[in-house]
């Protein structure tokens, strides 16, 4: 086999390896996590937040609006039991009763608000929640199938490794150290085909000598521009 059709086959081996490692990197990132499951898990942690803000302001308002009735109950009875006579002293508590129903009146708008609050945090709540919950299952399922597909790349990276050694016995020392350095220096492609009198790498039309020598097999021709070796065919 000529020395030009050797190198392509390396070129192709490499271009296989590389396409198996480049799935094996896109595997194993979707194995770190699924953007899905961490928007759902986000979404259930903001909404476990919120609804414990709301159960906190609401035992806060209820423990208010029970301090102020434990203030008012007593005045009220002293108010209307006929234990107190004077005239001003009845007064002063019942301007007393006013102001704690005030306060009262005001911390039961509040409550009312923070249970609408409750209620549409709690409902958010279970929802977000049966959201991780499937989310959390097609992980799962997903993750088997991506654990698979990771055992067969990794398979076939190691048989195009084995097939790359022995295919690199079969090129000439020169014409490989060539091969290596411009598939180095030109992301992975060191091979291009000489079609309608242009290099397949670079675009760049083939000065008339180089393209004859492209058509020796046993003889490597460079792109003048990008250095890729070039064959006919």
């Amino acid at each position: 086999m000529s020395q030009v059709t050797d190198i392509r086959t390396l070129q192709e081996i490499d271009d296989e390896a590389a396409a198996a490692r480049g799935a094996l990197e896109e595997v194993e990132r979707r194995l770190q996590g699924s953007e899905d499951l961490e928007g759902a898990r986000a979404r259930f942690a903001t909404a476990e937040g919120e609804l414990a803000e709301a159960r906190r302001d609401q035992r806060l308002l209820d423990g208010e609006i029970a301090g102020l009735n434990a203030k008012i109950a007593p005045e009220e009875k002293r108010l209307y039991d006929g234990s107190v006579r004077n005239p001003k002293e009845l007064t002063n508590i019942q301007h007393e009763v006013e102001l704690l129903k005030q306060q009262r009146s005001g911390l039961e708008d509040r409550l009312l608000e923070v249970l609408a609050r409750l209620e549409s945090a709690e409902a958010e709540h279970k929802e977000a929640q049966r959201g991780l919950v499937r989310q959390e299952a097609r992980w799962e399922a997903d993750r088997g199938t991506l654990g698979e597909e990771a055992k067969r790349l990794n398979a076939a990276i190691a048989r195009a490794d084995a097939k790359r050694l022995a295919q690199k016995a079969k090129v000439l020392p020169h014409s490989l150290s060539i091969y290596e350095d411009v598939r180095r220096r030109r992301a992975g492609i060191a091979v291009a085909r000489v079609t309608s009198g242009n290099c397949g790498g670079c675009r760049v039309t083939i000065p008339e000598a180089v393209r004859k020598r492209a058509f020796n097999p046993d003889m490597l021709a460079q792109c003048p521009n990008c250095e890729r070796i070039l064959y006919v065919g």
